[in-house]
C-alpha cells in the first residue's frame, strides 16, 4: 500500500509543478548580470545598484530574472594536503578552520546571505527568479571551481557529492520561496566539462534533482541546458528524453551562430528568426514538458544593428507567444562598464552592447519592444489558446538530424500549417492527418516498427510524405507503388526537379533513384524526363515519395528561403491531407498561427519577416464576419491587412458557417 501512494503522490508532485509553468502568464525577463560589476557581483556585492537594477526591469514590464551563483565563490573549497597517511583535510579558502563538521555543505554562509537579499530584493520588485545554481560556464570563459583539479564534474564521486551538498545548501534554505520560480542545475553544465556517456549524463541530472527535490519539493527544476539532441550518445550524450526525465522545465538557448544551420540569413528573416520557435517546439514536443526559450539575443551591435534588434526580438516575441512557449528571457540585462574584467576583457562580444539597457542605466529599442509586449501577453491573460496542429514531422528514433527537421518546419510556417514533432516510435500518429518524414537517409533512418506505424498511418487515411537521399525503406510496393528501383549517385550533385504543380527546385544530394517498374502516379520529374517524386494511392490514405532530401538541401543554402518555390510543394501535401486553413494569411514570408477558443472564434498571429510591407486579404474556408486587430501594428480594411516591414499583429477573427 505504502508504494502505490508513494508512485501516486510522486504523480501528483510533477502534474502540480509542471503546472506553475503550463499555467502562469507568458513570462518576460532577462538574464542578469549588474552592469557595474558583472560576474564578480557576489564579491562586490553592491546592493543598492541590485535593488535600482531590480525596479528597472520591473518597470520595463519583465517579471522574471535569471541569476547565476558563480559556484567557485558560493563553495570555496581548499583541500589541505595529505600528510602521514592521514585523510585529507577539508576547508575553505578564507578559513581552514571551517570544515565540514561546522559546514557540511561548505556553501559560503557570507555568500548566502547575499543571495537572501537578492531574494528580498525580487519580493520587493514582485519579481521570480530562476537560480542557475552551481555557475561555472559563462560568456566564453570557465569560471570552474578552484578545486576541480582534474576531477570529471559529471562522474567523480567528490564533485558529485559536494554538487548535490550544494544543491541541499539552497533548496533548505530557501524551500517553497515564492520569490524562486525555478531551480536549475546551471548555466549550460553541459558545456563545463566532458561527459562519457548518455548514462553518465542521466546519473548526474537525476541525483542532483532528486537532491533539490527532496528538501524542496514545491520549486520546479529547470535544465538550463544548451544544444540537447533527439537521439543521445556518446558524442552528444546530453538527450531531450533524459532531460525530460529528471526536470519539470526544459530550456533552449537559441542563438543563430551558436546552432548548426540556424545562422544562414539574416537574424530577422523567416528561418533564423524562427529558430527560437522550432528549438522550443521541439523540446516541448518530444520532451512533453514545458519548455522556456531561456537565452535568446543577437549577440551585439556587430551582427544586428539596435533598430533591427528590436524588430528580431518582437517578432519572436509574437511567434513565441503564439506557439505556447513559456516566455522569453534576454541576453542580458544590461551593457556593461567592466571592461577591463574576465570575461569581457577578453570576449569583444561582451562589450558589444548585448544588454537591454545601455551603461548609463537608458533602456534600447529592444527593452521597449519587450515593455510593449507585457500589455499583449496581459491582453490575453498571459496565455494564447493552444494553436491547432494536425500536421506531424517524424523525428526517428534512431538517428538525430536537427536541420532536415528544422527546415521541414520552416516549410510548413511558409505553408500555412502548424505543425509538430513526434516520434513514432512513442507517439500516437492517429491524430494526424498529414505526416512528413524530411530527409530520411542511410540504412537506418527509423526502426521498423516506427515505420510500421506510419504505413498503417496511411492505410487508415493519412497522407504520408518521404523525401530521401537513396534511403532504405520497406514496403516500397505497398506504400509507394515501386517495385522496381535503384540507387545511383546523383550528376553533379545537384538537379532542378519540375513539380507537376507547375514549380521548379534545385535540389542537392549525393544520390537518388531510379524508378523501373512502379504503379504509382509521376508527381515531378529530373531534367532527363525520369520520374522524381511518385504519388501512391495505399489503403484509405496517399503517399508521396520524392528522391531527394530537399529539406537537407535547404539547410545547407544561405537566403533559400527568400527564393525557393519548395513551399508550395508543402502547400500541395497540405490540401491532400484536407487540411484547409481556418483562417489564413497567404504570404510565404510571414508566419501565422491560428489559436482558437471556440467554434468559429480564435485569434491569428501574422508576422511579417520582409524588409518591406505585405497587404493581403485574410483566406478561410468559411464564411469571415469580423477582424479585429487585438494586438501589434496593422491597418485593416474589411478582411484586407497591411504589415509594415518586420511587424507582427494579433487578429480576432469571427466566422461563420
Amino acid at each position: 500500500m505504502g508504494t502505490k501512494t508513494e508512485n501516486k503522490d510522486t504523480k501528483m508532485m510533477m502534474t502540480e509543478r509542471n503546472s506553475i509553468f503550463c499555467n502562469k502568464t507568458f513570462l518576460l525577463g532577462v538574464n542578469y548580470w549588474p552592469r557595474k560589476s558583472g560576474v564578480k557581483m557576489w564579491r562586490d556585492f553592491d546592493e543598492k545598484e541590485i535593488d535600482a537594477e531590480f525596479a528597472q526591469i520591473r518597470e520595463l514590464g519583465m517579471d522574471t530574472v535569471r541569476v547565476f551563483p558563480l559556484w567557485d565563490d558560493f563553495q570555496p573549497i581548499y583541500e589541505l594536503p595529505n600528510a602521514q597517511n592521514r585523510p585529507r583535510g577539508i576547508g575553505m579558502r578564507h578559513d581552514w578552520n571551517m570544515t565540514p563538521v561546522r559546514n557540511p555543505e561548505m556553501v559560503d554562509v557570507k555568500m548566502l546571505e547575499r543571495f537572501d537579499r537578492v531574494v528580498e530584493l525580487a519580493g520587493k520588485h514582485n519579481l521570480k527568479l530562476i537560480v542557475a545554481l552551481l555557475t561555472a560556464w559563462m560568456s566564453g570563459t570557465l569560471f570552474n571551481p578552484s578545486w576541480k583539479g582534474g576531477r570529471n564534474l559529471f562522474s567523480h564521486p567528490f564533485m558529485l557529492k559536494y554538487q548535490m551538498l550544494y544543491c541541499r545548501a539552497f533548496a533548505r534554505r530557501y524551500a517553497g520561496r515564492p520569490e524562486i520560480l525555478a531551480w536549475e542545475y546551471g548555466n549550460e553544465q553541459n558545456c563545463t566539462d566532458e561527459c562519457g556517456s548518455p548514462e553518465t549524463a542521466w546519473v548526474w541530472l537525476h541525483a542532483l534533482a532528486a537532491e533539490l527535490r527532496l528538501h524542496d519539493p514545491q520549486t520546479p527544476v529547470a535544465s538550463g541546458m544548451h544544444g540537447l539532441v533527439n537521439i543521445a550518445s556518446e558524442k552528444h550524450p546530453w538527450g531531450i528524453d533524459d532531460n525530460a526525465d529528471a526536470v519539470d522545465l526544459l530550456t533552449t538557448h537559441p542563438y543563430p551562430p551558436f546552432t548548426q544551420g540556424c545562422f544562414m540569413e539574416s537574424p530577422t528573416d523567416l528561418r533564423a528568426n524562427l529558430h527560437a520557435t522550432v528549438e522550443s517546439r521541439y523540446l516541448a514536443d518530444l520532451g512533453h514538458r514545458p519548455t522556456l526559450c531561456e537565452e535568446t539575443g543577437t549577440l551585439g551591435n556587430s551582427s544586428l544593428s539596435e533598430p533591427l534588434t528590436a524588430a528580431f526580438l518582437r517578432m519572436r516575441l509574437f511567434s513565441l507567444f503564439a506557439n505556447r512557449i513559456e516566455g522569453c528571457l534576454w541576453w542580458c540585462y544590461s551593457d556593461f562598464r567592466c571592461s577591463g574584467e574576465l570575461p569581457y576583457r577578453d570576449v569583444q562580444m561582451e562589450n558589444d552592447g548585448l544588454g537591454l539597457t545601455r551603461t548609463d542605466g537608458q533602456p534600447k529599442p529592444a527593452a521597449l519592444e519587450m515593455s510593449k509586449f507585457r500589455a499583449v501577453a496581459d491582453r490575453f491573460g498571459g496565455r494564447m489558446p493552444e494553436p491547432e496542429r494536425k500536421a506531424a514531422i517524424l523525428a526517428s528514433d534512431l538517428c538525430d538530424d536537427w536541420l532536415s527537421l528544422y527546415n521541414c518546419y520552416i516549410l510548413c510556417v511558409q505553408a500555412g500549417i502548424t505543425p509538430k514533432f513526434v516520434r513514432p516510435d512513442r507517439d500516437d500518429l492517429t491524430p494526424y492527418p498529414l505526416i512528413l518524414a524530411p530527409s530520411l537517409r542511410g540504412s537506418m533512418p527509423v526502426s521498423v516498427p516506427a515505420w510500421q506505424k506510419a504505413a498503417e498511418a496511411v492505410r487508415r487515411g493519412s497522407v504520408l510524405y518521404v523525401s530521401g537521399d537513396g534511403v532504405s525503406l520497406s514496403n516500397m510496393k505497398e506504400l509507394f507503388g515501386i517495385s522496381e528501383m535503384e540507387k545511383i549517385p546523383l550528376p553533379e550533385r545537384h538537379a532542378a526537379i519540375r513539380f507537376k504543380a507547375g514549380f521548379q527546385c534545385g535540389i542537392s544530394a549525393d544520390f537518388r533513384n531510379r524508378f523501373h517498374s512502379f504503379a504509382s502516379e509521376p508527381a515531378a520529374w529530373y531534367p532527363d524526363g525520369a520520374p522524381a517524386m511518385l504519388k501512391h494511392r495505399c489503403g484509405k490514405g496517399t503517399a508521396y515519395y520524392l528522391s531527394l532530401p530537399l529539406e537537407a538541401s535547404l539547410a545547407k543554402e544561405p537566403f533559400a528561403f527568400d527564393r525557393s518555390e519548395a513551399w508550395k510543394l508543402y502547400s500541395g501535401l497540405k490540401e491532400a491531407a484536407g487540411l484547409e486553413s481556418v483562417v489564413d494569411y497567404p504570404d510565404p514570408q510571414c508566419e501565422r498561427c491560428w489559436n482558437p477558443d471556440q467554434e468559429g472564434h480564435g485569434w491569428l498571429t501574422v508576422i511579417n519577416h520582409r524588409r518591406e510591407a505585405v497587404e493581403a486579404g485574410l483566406t478561410s474556408s468559411r464564411r469571415i464576419l469580423a477582424v479585429n486587430r487585438t494586438a501589434g501594428e496593422a491597418e485593416i480594411t474589411g478582411t484586407r491587412i497591411r504589415l509594415e516591414p518586420l511587424q507582427a499583429a494579433i487578429f480576432e477573427v469571427s466566422l461563420g458557417a
